[in-house]
């Protein structure tokens, strides 16, 4: 399951694979964003970009198995694969903002109810 990949691809999934682990993360500390999610699209864009990260993914079956689904999702193309992507960073950003909005409220009214 050797694919070559152009140096300049390379970076790219490195950049968003990066992009996306660290989103994975703050999502395992903030629930409302999608962390399983977004670990899962690091893990195979990471190992697109790498092969010491190819190698150690190949050696797990679940990430290998999770791996040949995002080939077959491969074969979407372009266009609609960018939609979906900004569909989720959108909707986890609706999602977060509404959550902080709502934290924010809270506060206030803590605040407001104390000073009274």
């Amino acid at each position: 399951m050797s694919v070559r990949v152009s140096k300049p691809r390379k970076v790219i999934y490195l950049l968003i694979g990066g992009m996306c682990l660290t989103l994975g993360v703050i999502g395992l500390i903030i629930p409302i964003i999608p962390g399983v999610l977004f670990l899962m699209a690091a893990v195979y864009l990471l190992s697109r970009g790498s092969r010491k990260i190819k190698r150690f993914t190949d050696r797990d079956p679940r990430i290998l198995q999770m791996q040949q689904r995002m080939e077959q999702f491969g074969e979407v193309n372009v266009v609609d694969r960018i939609r979906l992507a900004g569909w989720i960073t959108l909707d986890a950003a609706v999602k977060s903002a509404q959550a902080i909005g709502t934290g924010f409220s809270r506060a206030t009214k803590m605040v407001s109810q104390r000073v009274s």
